[in-house]
């Protein structure tokens, strides 16, 4: 995954938040996620590269940078995998 190119959701997946939880709505059902990775997949915009959403996190939360660069990475790689992310 390039930290230069934005990232967004392939076509037919979404984000749904709700008040019990976040959830990313996949063509085969629904993934319920963790407040984490909920963070993540708000900041995916289009526009935003890795980098810019580590940035953002960096102000929401209080943890390391490189420990956010390797969250961020591992969720967005498992999700390209999956088909559910594109740059």
């Amino acid at each position: 995954m390039s930290a230069e190119r934005p990232l967004r959701f392939a076509p037919g997946i979404r984000l749904r938040r709700e008040t019990n939880g976040a959830y990313l709505m996949i063509p085969e059902g629904v993934l319920e996620l963790s407040p984490t990775a909920a963070a993540i997949l708000d900041l995916l915009d289009g526009e935003r590269t890795t980098d810019d959403i580590v940035g953002e996190l960096e102000h929401l939360f209080d943890a390391d940078p490189a420990d956010l660069r390797a969250d961020v990475a591992q969720l967005c790689a498992t999700l390209r995998e999956r088909g559910f992310l594109r740059e």
